[in-house]
């Protein structure tokens, strides 16, 4: 026959299997809460990683369009340059004309 002071232990026993089972489902449901906010950080690691690789191809595109534009910049500044030579050697060209022409 169970004598008090096993009742008694056997009541502590089932107090602590009580607890640690409460301890239990509450481990299980934050981990189930922390599983979850994993599995949304993951999605945003990815949703952030594919905006910055469309980042990086929109910038990489901007760098070689705005070295194309540099270019043109310079072919165009020589066109100029030339233009400007040309016009003032027709210049010089129309000035000795009238000069000879004002001398007949």
């Amino acid at each position: 026959m169970p004598t008090a002071s096993m009742k008694s232990q056997v009541r502590q026993l089932e107090e602590q299997l009580r607890i640690m089972d409460q301890t239990l489902k509450a481990l299980m449901a934050a981990e189930d809460k922390y599983s979850q906010k994993e599995d949304k950080y993951e999605e945003e690691i990815k949703v952030l990683s594919d905006k910055l690789k469309e980042a990086e191809t929109r910038a990489e595109f901007a760098e070689r369009s705005v070295t194309k534009l540099e270019k043109s910049i310079d072919d165009l500044e020589e066109k100029v340059a030339h233009a400007k030579e040309e016009n003032l050697s027709m210049h010089q060209m129309l000035d000795q004309t009238l000069l000879e022409l004002n001398n007949m």
